[in-house]
């Protein structure tokens, strides 16, 4: 049986077709809070990540992951048009998705990846690394550290131990309160296991449907090309947005608006 608290409501809605938003990195949907609420009458739905928020374990496959996604979602909704939304490695994911439901013969109405880089085949960063983007990610942030931890880093071994570096950054005040070392131990065999994934996957073939592909102006370009894997792109454009950020302010209005506009809402 398909795992369906996978899936979390993030807009109740009317009566459309509802849109299905895929978690980047962290495991967690919430990103997407600001859209559902901003969409109105539009019902939008998030996939949570196995083992966040619950006892299982995470999965380091996002082919695994795209496939028990894709069950999830036939379960919850028979029927097409599957309206699919990703951001960061949430784009990927429903790349996947929207693959293999095209595949199966079912109808994908339209694909949104948002500044979602595109992978190539590595082995993981050493530790220290993974801990860094993984506090950089909690802060809400792309490239840049927030204050005081590129310091705190800077001690810290290739090895580091992931329990030791939370209580140094919970110490050093680095991230919000509420964001204590346990609330990031909790989270990060998730954020690790997703990581692991992002850099395991070897991209393969195209979707063959409608997608809309929007880009932060300050992503780096290089590592965001989706035109060969779209060959049904019906509109790329850059959003005056960090990675971030892109959730957030006028960037966010724009994404409502492509979302109206490609729905005809």
């Amino acid at each position: 049986m398909a795992d369906l608290e996978r899936i979390v409501p993030l807009n109740a809605g009317g009566d459309l077709p509802p849109l299905f938003c895929v978690h980047a990195v962290s495991g967690s949907a919430y990103s997407y809070a600001g859209l559902a609420r901003a969409l109105g009458d539009r019902p939008v739905l998030g996939f949570e990540a196995p083992g966040f928020d619950n006892d299982r374990t995470p999965v380091p496959s996002l082919t695994a992951l795209a496939e028990e996604y894709v069950g999830i979602l036939r379960e919850f909704r028979p029927e097409g048009p599957y309206l699919l939304f990703g951001w960061s490695l949430g784009g990927l994911v429903a790349f996947e998705m929207a693959k293999r439901l095209v595949e199966a013969g079912a109808e994908v109405g339209l694909l949104f990846i948002v500044d979602a880089g595109m992978p190539i085949v590595m082995d993981l960063p050493p530790e220290r690394e993974t801990l860094v983007r993984y506090i950089r990610d909690m802060a809400g942030t792309s490239n840049e550290s927030p204050p005081g931890l590129d310091e705190l880093a800077a001690g810290w071994p290739d090895d580091a131990d992931p329990e030791v570096v939370f209580e140094q950054v919970e110490a050093a005040g680095i991230l919000p309160e509420e964001i204590d070392a346990y609330v990031l131990g909790e989270q990060y065999a998730v954020f690790h296991a997703l990581l692991e994934g992002f850099y395991s996957i070897d991209v393969a073939g195209t979707y063959e449907g409608p997608a809309v592909h929007v880009l932060a102006e300050h992503s780096p370009t290089e590592d965001m090309r989706w035109d060969k894997r779209l060959p049904d792109l019906v509109e790329h454009t850059v959003a005056d947005s960090t990675h971030h950020s892109i959730l957030t302010g006028d960037a966010l209005a724009e994404l409502v608006r492509l979302v109206h506009k490609h729905l005809g809402d």
